[in-house]
C-alpha cells in the first residue's frame, strides 16, 4: 500500500491510501490519524489530491468519475452499504437527505439506522459525501471522529457556493 498526504490548508494534512492504482481510503483533513506519506501513490493521487483541496476551497465537484469499488471491497461493506454508498455518491451539492431517505434510495425504506452505520464505516470522506445525510429532525448529527462542526462547515461551504 502507497498514501499520499496532502495540504489542505486551514482545514488540515489529508491522506489518500492507495493499493496498487485503486483508491481505498481518504482520511479528511484534519483527523488525527493522517500519519506520513508511504511509497509512490499512482499519478492519479496528486491530481485527486488538487481536486480535494480545490473542493474545500469552494470549487464544486461531484467526484462521481472517482472509482470508489476498491475502497469498498477493502471497507468490507455489506451489499446494503455498498448500495448505501452508491446512492450517496448521487446526492446533489448543497442538498441534504435524511437516513431514512438515503434507506429508501438504497432499497430498504425501514433501514435508517443501517444507513447511518454505513456512513459511520464510510472511507471516502468528500468523495463520497457523507456530509450531506443529516437526521430527520433535521439537526446535521455527528460526523466522525470531526465532530458536528465540521459537517457543517462543510455543509455551509456548498450552501454558499450554489450552482
Amino acid at each position: 500500500m502507497t498514501t499520499l498526504v496532502y495540504d489542505a490548508g486551514k482545514w488540515g494534512s489529508g491522506l489518500l491510501r492507495y493499493d496498487g492504482d485503486e483508491l481505498i481510503e481518504h482520511i479528511e483533513p484534519g483527523e488525527a490519524r493522517v500519519g506520513a506519506p508511504q511509497g509512490t501513490p499512482p499519478a492519479a493521487a496528486s491530481k485527486l489530491a488538487a481536486r480535494l483541496v480545490a473542493y474545500l476551497d469552494g470549487a464544486i465537484d461531484d467526484f462521481l468519475d472517482v472509482d470508489c469499488e476498491g475502497a469498498i471491497r477493502w471497507a468490507g461493506l455489506t451489499p446494503f452499504e455498498s448500495e448505501v454508498v452508491r446512492q450517496l455518491r448521487l446526492i446533489p451539492w448543497g442538498e441534504t437527505v435524511s437516513y431514512a431517505e438515503l434507506a429508501l434510495l438504497a432499497g430498504r425504506p425501514r433501514a435508517a439506522r443501517a444507513a447511518g452505520t454505513a456512513c459511520g464505516r464510510g472511507v471516502l470522506s468528500l468523495v463520497v459525501p457523507y456530509h450531506r445525510v443529516i437526521r430527520s429532525d433535521g439537526l446535521i448529527g455527528e460526523y466522525g471522529s470531526l465532530g458536528h462542526e465540521r459537517k457543517h462547515a462543510l455543509l455551509e461551504l456548498e450552501a454558499t457556493r450554489a450552482l
